[in-house]
């Protein structure tokens, strides 16, 4: 059994920053804003029609589906306008 010395510090840091996000975009959406999804090429306005396509995985990494594969979120800037 592992002791509170033995774990890592921050496990967690991910999934929690993941719902965090998660739970931001979504409240962006029920007051009918939208949200930008920026790289450094090119941006993505997502409004509420839009939710099927942006989920969370198991470590708390946001992908967005497009066409039959996923793009991973985790270095894309994100701006919310209500």
């Amino acid at each position: 059994m592992l002791t509170n010395e033995q774990m890592k510090a921050g496990r967690f840091a991910k999934l929690a920053k993941g719902r965090k996000l998660m739970n931001r975009i979504n409240a962006c959406w029920n007051v009918g804003g939208f949200v930008r999804i920026g790289t450094a090429t090119r941006y993505t306005d997502l409004k509420a029609k839009h939710s099927d396509l942006v989920f969370m995985g198991k470590s708390g990494s946001l992908y967005m589906k497009r066409g039959k594969s996923t793009d991973c979120l985790d270095f894309c800037s994100f701006a919310f306008s209500a």
